[in-house]
């Protein structure tokens, strides 16, 4: 015996006619929206363990308090020893390539001296 649940065929209403939404910026449903939006977003800030920093112009700026202060002579011992890293990571990835360039020539040379053993041999 056939169920009967699947004998009536689906047929859904119609739906109602849209109404077209005008796009023009001239009219605004309220304005709400924009008062909403009217808040200062010119400065980022961002606290992280304590330390505040605000983003202007480009560059991020520390704010006061007695933990996030940071004095110049440490700045001036950060770049200094940033500097001093870039130049040994400079000099380390020289003596990289120097290294791969010592390696290739010595594989070439054994490769070459590998072809005229085996060309010896074979005569």
């Amino acid at each position: 015996m056939p169920l009967n649940l699947l004998s009536r065929s689906f047929s859904p209403g119609k739906s109602p006619p849209r109404r077209s939404v005008s796009l023009s910026s001239l009219r605004r449903e309220s304005d709400k929206v924009g008062q909403d939006l009217s808040h200062d977003f010119s400065k980022i800030r961002l606290n992280i363990g304590g330390q505040n920093a605000t983003f202007e112009d480009g560059e991020w700026v520390s704010e006061g308090g007695s933990k996030g202060r940071v004095s110049s002579r440490e700045v001036a011992r950060l770049r200094q020893e940033n500097q001093t890293l870039l130049e040994e990571n400079n000099l380390l990835k020289l003596k990289v390539e120097l290294l791969l360039d010592m390696l290739t020539e010595k594989s070439a040379d054994t490769l070459i001296k590998d072809k005229e053993i085996s060309r010896l041999k074979s005569r």
